[in-house]
């Protein structure tokens, strides 16, 4: 099969790893992670994503064409995977007019290191107030830690706030205050000991707990490989959008208000 993948840059090294082992053809578009600050943001830009793909006019896509000229690819996609959960309901309302859309049921990223959404479930009621660490997270954020600290210090210094006040708005506003541990979640077929290391200093230095978890790619590869179970997956057929189910799985397919193919 060729498949279309828009995901997020977390995941850059999993499924990087997943694709090239795959037998599909995977045509890859990476987001950066930042939507995720705000996610209302997100939805018009993947959805802008989208109707480039089926118009043929993505900047980062190759148009199916008909000519032989080159410049493009003879077959079209079989569908659209998106790399991203629930997501603060990031994708909510996302739909295509031409191809199916495949969405892991996931609350977002870290149900995808985990390998399902049952797992993620438990592992969550089981650490509360608990940071999450990967080796996309720490390649492509501005993580919790002695770094992070010292740059909103200097921030909020420079707008002339006294200490107390800048301590207070970094526990605040920094994200510091709902939590009291970190886990790292460790790939099988990566060496994790730098990331490992990361987050072990982040746990000194914040005074949290640390810990570290077996990740599980079981979910990611059911998606790159095209095995699209319900239980696991919301398969969309043009015309159909993502929607919020508020019980175990996750999400829910709704039709696109007024589409008429």
């Amino acid at each position: 099969m060729r498949l279309k993948l828009i995901a997020c840059k977390v995941l850059t090294r999993e499924l990087s790893y997943l694709c090239a082992l795959s037998d599909n053809v995977i045509d890859i578009t990476w987001m950066r992670q930042g939507y995720h600050d705000r996610p209302e943001q997100l939805p018009p830009i993947l959805q802008q994503e989208i109707d480039e793909i089926e118009a043929g006019t993505n900047p980062y896509t190759n148009p199916v064409v008909e000519t032989g000229e080159g410049g493009g690819v003879p077959d079209d996609y079989e569908a659209i995977l998106l790399g991203y959960g629930l997501c603060s309901n990031a994708i909510t309302g996302v739909y295509s007019r031409k191809y199916r859309m495949i969405i892991p049921k996931a609350h977002d990223c870290i149900t995808l290191f985990l390998g399902s959404k049952e797992r993620y479930a438990k592992v969550f009621n089981d650490m509360p107030g608990c940071f999450w660490y990967t080796a996309g997270w720490i390649d492509h954020c501005d993580m919790h830690g002695e770094g992070r600290t010292n740059r909103l210090r200097k921030h909020y210094a420079d707008m002339d706030y006294d200490e107390e006040t800048v301590d207070y708005l970094i526990e605040e506003l920094g994200g510091l205050k709902n939590y009291r541990a970190n886990a790292y979640i460790s790939m099988p077929f990566l060496d994790n000991s730098r990331y490992r290391a990361v987050t072990r200093k982040a746990a000194d230095y914040l005074d949290w707990e640390y810990t570290e978890l077996d990740g599980d790619m079981s979910l990611m590869e059911k998606l790159i490989a095209g095995d699209w179970n319900e239980d696991d997956f919301l398969i969309l057929e043009p015309g159909e959008m993502a929607a919020p189910s508020y019980d175990a799985n996750v999400l829910k397919k709704v039709p696109v208000p007024g589409f008429s193919g």
